[in-house]
């Protein structure tokens, strides 16, 4: 059978759509350029994408919804034309919504049958192809519906649904196109994880049966939905009606703009545009045509609807000094300036009251992401607030449209729901207009995203203020120290749970004191024992990262990883900390230059590891080959270590030869003065692990002089540590190893400095915290709470 996978020449050049184109820190900076420099050339490793790659899609969609079953009726026409050099004699489609039909498709297995922590055991959804014909340039029709068969190109699964294929009578050669009538129904599932209703509130994303992406060579890319993936698709454009209840009026959205909303009787018909008809005639920024890969809708009678205007001068002016520092650092001839974009905030009732922090932070996106990468180019945004009990929608992005995710009690220095927003607008940039394969190389959105997201909300919010819930009610302040464990031992401790031995019979479990936040809070008394925390949004990416720096490497298919924390750590964390220490070797402005220029030369595209790489040196002008294979491809860590061991000079004591020959009991140029002797100072840096950076060492000492070394990639290379010697007169404070924590990806911080004068009492009084927390938890456990 074909594979999506299937070995051959490595280029990416398809092309779907209908029969025509559309046109589409600081000194030390140059010293570490030219450490990495002499170490590897580029690699010009091959990449599926290729050159010329610029696919295309094109749909038209009518579908209708039951509003009391919430199933889909619909018809849809696509036009594709084949730009790779294969004649190709199969088409292959996703039916994404097939993932939610039982607990054995491979979705739900990989999950161990739950969705976003609930388990999966009714409000199943599902979606069949009901007719399939293949509409040929000269009019010839073919109905392909019987050579349907379901595939499994990644699993083998038999119960799995998510990929069907259909075979064509007459192959499609290079340069030819195809037009396809696709009838089919599907059953909506209850909302847990991206898409579906709960009570009258819809999400509707990949609802329809979607065309894979053909990679010249290598044949259909279309793998199975899985737990840890999402999605890949063409660019082109979509044409969408829609046919739904009355009771939805005014209140449907979709990607793009709705260009039409009649009501027929008790029904509501309306039509959508993706990208908008005004955006179709216009070239964006950097002069290519907009489009989208994908139509999502919603709709809910509870929205509440609010429409604002995104207005680049309001925010120029917001944050000049962000302005001028993107123009240095890009340089003469950039324009940084951003067009204004419609925005539509659809919140729930109970949540109306966070209108204006869901809009500021949807603008706060647009503007720094724009400024560093490129305009939004499309004409409207679309931001959904899910409703109580759909928080499975929340946190999703899709072309012109993303969900959010908030809670009640909710303050802006909580950075909810801005953190959520900010991501979830940022994908437009990162998947929306740098379309990346989510399903091979989910890091090259989320990783570029998580990175992105934290340096605009440190600047436009600051830290986040850390706080702790107690029946959904936050608290200020953290517990210092984690609840200690126990399992069933702790439960029978604190009366949560005993379970009653039965002769014969299955015990009787009993719960005195069941679960309840306010027992908790009760417990941990936070005025007596919390401490307050507040984070940097970019440490906080260290933090995750730090939580699986090695089981597996960055570039890794998303169902490959060993388990669910390593997809998320090396999905999200540990490229945006990788990045973040890409920009401290190469220096700020390269990093942007190079991260521009590969935002502009793939928008609208699909780029594979490969192309990021090349794409980013060329436009850096650096040569950090080694770094991305390091990095990205390999399993790496680093721990840099600093020692240091200083005294006086000792007195001279014993004998000692002089150049004739005869011994005295002290050398003569020794003899004694009034000044003290000198200060001996040894400074030794090791490094651990198999990552070799070219990093900073400095040392301070008590006049506030200071000496600053570069221990470079070929000294690592060919030794683990340097040792730093003097003898002075000045006593040496301060010794630090990356003074400016440059390299978020050190796994551990604690041991790069080293501090003539300590703060003897600090760790007494974090001592003294944690005994206070146990005292008094343990207390609690003593009398149950009394």
């Amino acid at each position: 059978m074909t594979r999506p996978r299937s070995k051959g020449p490595q280029s990416h050049d398809c092309r779907a759509g209908r029969r025509f184109f559309l046109p589409g820190a600081a000194a030390l900076v140059g010293s570490f350029l030219l450490a990495a420099a002499g170490f590897a050339q580029p690699s010009q490793g091959a990449s599926p994408s290729g050159d010329a790659a610029r696919c295309r899609t094109d749909y038209r969609i009518e579908a209708r919804l039951d509003g009391e079953t919430k199933g889909i009726r619909g018809q849809l026409e696509l036009d594709w034309h084949n730009a790779s050099s294969d004649s190709v004699g199969d088409l292959w489609f996703h039916l994404y919504l097939n993932a939610f039909s039982n607990n054995r498709s491979t979705h739900l297995v990989e999950s161990g049958g739950k969705l976003r922590d609930h388990e999966a055991t009714s409000g199943w959804g599902w979606s069949r192809v009901t007719s399939i014909v293949a509409v040929y340039p000269n009019g010839d029709r073919e109905d392909l519906f019987t050579t349907m068969r379901y595939r499994r190109p990644d699993d083998g699964r038999a119960e799995d649904r998510t990929v069907f294929s259909v075979d064509l009578p007459r192959a499609v050669p290079p340069g030819e196109s195809l037009t396809v009538e696709v009838g089919w129904e599907a059953q909506l599932p209850r909302v847990r994880r991206r898409t579906g209703y709960k009570d009258d509130f819809l999400l509707v994303a990949q609802w329809f049966p979607k065309l894979g992406v053909y990679e010249s060579g290598r044949g259909w890319n279309c793998h199975q939905f899985h737990m840890n993936t999402e999605f890949y698709a063409d660019y082109g454009t979509y044409d969408v009606s829609l046919d739904l209840p009355r009771e939805y009026e005014g209140k449907v959205f979709g990607s793009g703009v709705r260009v039409m909303n009649e009501i027929v009787g008790d029904r509501l018909h309306a039509r959508f545009s993706a990208p908008s008809l005004l955006d179709r005639e216009r070239t964006d920024a950097f002069g290519k045509s907009p489009l989208v890969h994908d139509f999502t809708w919603t709709a809910d009678p509870r929205f509440v609807v609010e429409n604002r205007i995104f207005r680049f001068a309001d925010y120029a002016e917001r944050f000049p000094n962000e302005v001028e520092k993107a123009k240095a650092l890009l340089g003469p001839g950039v324009d940084l300036t951003l067009r204004n974009v419609d925005v539509t905030i659809l919140v729930h009732p109970e949540h109306a009251s966070q209108i204006e922090r869901h809009f500021e932070a949807t603008c706060a996106a647009l503007f720094f992401y724009g400024l560093w990468f490129g305009e939004y180019p499309y004409q409207h945004i679309t931001v959904i607030d899910p409703p109580y009990g759909g928080e499975g929608a929340g946190g999703m992005e899709y072309p012109t449209l993303f969900t959010a995710g908030t809670r009640l009690f909710t303050t802006e220095d909580m950075h909810r729901p801005e953190s959520v927003t900010v991501h979830e607008c940022g994908h437009q940039f990162w998947f929306g207009l740098v379309g990346n394969n989510e399903f091979e190389n989910a890091w090259m959105d989320e990783g570029f995203n998580s990175y992105t997201d934290s340096e605009v909300l440190w600047r436009v919010y600051g830290a986040q203020r850390g706080t702790t819930d107690f029946a959904r009610i936050p608290v200020e302040g953290v517990r210092v120290a984690g609840l200690p464990g126990g399992g069933k031992l702790a439960d029978v401790l604190v009366g949560k749970s005993v379970t009653i031995p039965l002769p014969l019979v299955e015990g009787i479990e009993i719960q005195p004191l069941p679960e309840s936040g306010f027992l908790d809070l009760w417990r941990d008394q936070p005025a007596l024992t919390f401490v307050p925390e507040w984070t940097d949004p970019r440490w906080g990416d260290r933090s995750g990262y730090l939580r699986d720096p090695a089981t597996d490497p960055i570039v890794t298919p998303g169902w490959e990883y060993a388990d669910r924390m390593s997809y998320r750590t090396n999905s999200y964390p540990r490229p945006a900390v990788a990045l973040r220490s890409l920009a401290a070797v190469v220096g700020q402005g390269a990093f942007l230059r190079g991260m521009r220029h590969y935002a502009r030369e793939w928008r609208y595209r699909h780029p594979y590891p490969e192309d990021f790489f090349h794409s980013f040196q060329e436009g850096a002008g650096v040569n950090v080959d080694w770094y991305f294979r390091a990095l990205f491809q390999g399993r790496g860590t680093v721990d840099w270590q600093l020692e240091v061991e200083q005294g006086r000079r000792p007195d001279p004591a014993g004998f000692f030869q002089s150049e004739g020959g005869e011994f005295f009991e002290q050398p003569a140029e020794e003899e004694r003065s009034g000044d003290p002797a000198p200060w001996q100072v040894s400074v030794l840096v090791r490094s651990e692990g198999e990552l070799v950076l070219p990093v900073p060492i400095r040392l301070t000492f008590e006049d506030g002089t200071t000496e600053e070394f570069l221990w470079t990639r070929e000294e690592q290379a060919k030794r683990g540590w340097i040792r730093i010697e003097r003898d002075s007169q000045k006593k040496l404070v301060r010794a630090e190893v990356d003074p400016e924590r440059s390299y978020y990806l050190d796994t551990d911080m604690s041991n790069n400095a080293w501090y003539d004068e300590t703060d003897d009492l600090a760790p007494w009084r974090w001592g003294e915290r944690v005994l206070a927390q146990y005292q008094h938890f343990f207390h609690w456990i003593g009398g149950l709470g009394g």
